[in-house]
């Protein structure tokens, strides 16, 4: 059984809650500059798409190495953000989810970082998603996906609190994990001057085998994996993994 979504929650709530404050908050959490550099050189100066382009943080320093760069992302209040840093115009960008339409490519790299592919928050959905990167992919491409590695998962409480200081802010990360699913809600409560900002998201968790299953399902093998950007070897005791898949007949 799919877990249940609220109406409310749509594919663009994340970003379009996230969108002012995404490059604050997690600037200092995943690798730009390794993830910049291994993308660049497994493109070998071909197209590359970001799925989440987000506000550009990842898109736009590799275009500026004059690689062809196209973005996706289900929220406009991202896209405005990447609009304006790219003065230049030099990632093309769509407002799509990821899940329904990508542009057609084909291309050498398909990639997705930072645990974005779990905000398609239902199996049929991630299914629909790797899919269409298999019919966009060049045929010696590659689809990279990053993403962190849920240890003792089944052990792990249901429900949960954290809180983060910030500058001007306390922000509280409160969870809800669906045992059956695998869904886990938040809610990132942001309290400050201004008052409480909420800010909801959803994410539908997968382990890397389980990752290699919906791949294998849709025509890609697992070529590489490895625990970060840096090609550090990925080990039974790695709580992150990049992982690299082609196409089954290459």
């Amino acid at each position: 059984m799919e877990p249940s979504n609220s109406v409310n929650y749509l594919s663009s709530t994340y970003g379009d809650a996230f969108a002012d404050v995404y490059d604050d908050w997690y600037e200092q959490v995943t690798d730009v500059a390794g993830t910049v550099a291994l993308i660049s050189q497994l493109s070998e100066g071909l197209e590359v798409l970001e799925l989440g382009v987000g506000t550009g943080r990842l898109a736009l320093p590799i275009a500026s190495r004059g690689i062809p760069t196209t973005g996706v992302d289900s929220s406009s209040e991202m896209l405005d953000r990447l609009h304006a840093r790219d003065t230049s115009g030099l990632v093309e960008a769509h407002l799509a989810n990821m899940a329904s339409w990508l542009p057609a490519g084909p291309f050498k790299i398909i990639f997705c970082a930072y645990n974005t592919f779990f905000n398609l928050i239902n199996a049929a959905e991630q299914d629909q998603c790797v899919q269409l990167v298999a019919d966009r992919l060049a045929p010696d491409g590659l689809f990279v996906v990053e993403a962190f590695v849920p240890s003792n998962y089944s052990l792990l409480p249901t429900r949960g609190v954290e809180s983060r200081h910030m500058a001007n802010a306390t922000v509280l990360n409160i969870t809800i994990r669906e045992k059956v699913s695998g869904l886990v809600r938040g809610q990132s409560v942001q309290l400050g001057k201004a008052g409480p900002i909420l800010r909801p998201w959803r994410i539908l968790i997968k382990t890397p085998d389980e990752l290699d299953q919906i791949a294998a399902r849709h025509g890609l093998k697992l070529v590489q994996r490895w625990q970060d950007w840096n090609q550090s070897a990925f080990t039974s005791t790695s709580d992150h993994h990049v992982s690299v898949y082609a196409s089954d007949n290459s």
